[in-house]
């Protein structure tokens, strides 16, 4: 009986052994989890505040310019079709894929 009653205790004290194992694991994945929400929170806090001290850039330039071809000086005469082909533009003029 002594020892059956000891193998019932050791598998039992095993298997809250292995529960306190999970628990643990658990609360460690929490966390990490609630520091690395904490941490997109704190970012995104950040990039808000820059991003209204951008908007207000972008503003400001906007108001200055509000089509963005003030530096453009060839006639308008001068661009024109010829056969259907639109022509080259200037030479000095920094095409990006957005044209």
């Amino acid at each position: 009986m002594t020892k059956d009653n000891a193998k019932l205790l050791q598998r039992w004290l095993d298997a809250k052994q292995v529960e306190a194992n999970k628990m643990n694991e658990a609360n460690q994945f929490y966390e990490n989890m609630r520091s690395q929400h904490q941490a997109v929170l704190n970012w995104r806090d950040d990039t808000g505040k820059d991003g209204a001290d951008n908007a207000g850039l972008l503003d400001a330039a906007s108001q200055n310019s509000a089509s963005g071809n003030e530096d453009r000086t060839e006639d308008s005469e001068s661009m024109h079709e010829v056969d259907g082909t639109p022509p080259l533009p200037p030479k000095n003029t920094d095409l990006t894929p957005n044209g």
